[in-house]
């Protein structure tokens, strides 16, 4: 395991102490789940901005017509 260490401001450091206290988990406990939560929505950016890109591509566009008329010719 890696061993991480953070410089806070007195404000930052309390509100880390609530936020562990409130949850009833260690102050690592919590960073993890800090760390996770920001990748998490890094990567739900990541992909919001992907699939605009790929909406908005004619050529993509285009290939998910095909795929509904595929799919629609094989449900009927």
């Amino acid at each position: 395991m890696t061993t991480v260490t953070v410089r806070l401001d007195e404000k930052a450091r309390r509100e880390l102490e609530q936020i562990a206290e409130e949850m009833g988990e260690s102050i690592s406990e919590v960073v993890r789940k800090a760390i996770h939560l920001a990748w998490f929505t890094t990567m739900q950016e990541r992909m919001r901005i992907e699939s605009a890109e790929i909406a908005a591509d004619p050529a993509e566009q285009e290939e998910a017509l095909r795929i509904r008329e595929w799919a629609r010719y094989l449900a009927s």
